[in-house]
């Protein structure tokens, strides 16, 4: 099964996709792709994050304190010079700078989640099966979900909204007066349509690497995505109370 068939076959057959990379692992083309569509992605949306940052730190006095004690006067009023520089117009260096930092962000966790994703997996299913390299191959296949597709469509989503933070993918979508910065909007956010999609072909994957039926697997899929989603609800609620 070439590259081609494997991320055609993730959204049209996972079932068969998922069980022929549990007998061969392979994942070094896949990470390239999902890289570059990190990549891609953090370089397109680059100019919006820009005017994201630049607008949030100009309307939090708290913010602005705490830069000026961290930083000083001086240092102070070059920073907001340099992101107000960004916001008006984002360099080559600035978009080649969230391009990789994406990209890098993306990669660092897909090997993370897969250690995490094993050992949980082993844990609950009370299986021997699976390998870290399996686990590497599933992900980052289960990958063209959420980083190539649901990015297309929030790259789509942020150019019409010219903002990163106001637009969802998620239940946030259904509650458009919700406030970007408020619990509920980044609770209902981190629910996100792309993520359970890709958290539950990924079951397919589970089940043919630790040899365990589809139903215990998307148990141990979501319960993962789970715990992984309170994470992020729970730095994202800590870094924008730094705001308020």
């Amino acid at each position: 099964m070439n590259l081609g068939q494997r991320f055609i076959g993730v959204f049209t057959g996972p079932k068969e996709t998922f069980g022929v990379l549990a007998e061969k692992p392979v994942w070094l083309e896949a990470m390239v792709i999902v890289l570059l569509a990190a990549f891609l992605f953090g370089f397109l949306i680059a100019p919006f994050s820009a005017r994201d940052a630049a607008d949030l730190t100009d309307n939090s006095p708290k913010m602005k304190e705490m830069l000026r004690q961290r930083l000083g006067e001086e240092g102070y009023a070059k920073y907001m010079d340099r992101i107000h520089k960004e916001a008006e117009a984002a360099s080559p260096t600035y978009k080649i700078q969230s391009g990789l930092s994406v990209g890098l962000m993306t990669l660092i966790a897909v090997f993370l989640q897969s250690i995490l994703l094993l050992v949980l997996g082993r844990l609950v299913s009370g299986s021997v099966q699976g390998n870290y390299r399996q686990l590497l191959s599933a992900m980052f296949h289960a990958g063209f979900i959420n980083v190539v597709l649901g990015n297309a469509l929030r790259f789509f989503l942020i150019t019409a909204k010219q903002s990163v933070y106001k637009i969802s993918t998620g239940l946030a979508v259904f509650f458009p007066k919700l406030e970007f910065n408020s619990t509920p909007f980044i609770v209902l956010n981190n629910i996100d349509l792309f993520q359970l999609w890709m958290f539950g072909v990924l079951g397919y994957g589970l089940s043919a690497i630790f040899k365990i039926d589809l139903k215990k697997s998307l148990i141990i899929s979501y319960l993962f995505w789970a715990l992984k989603a309170a994470v992020n609800i729970a730095l994202t609620v800590w870094g924008m109370g730094r705001y308020q």
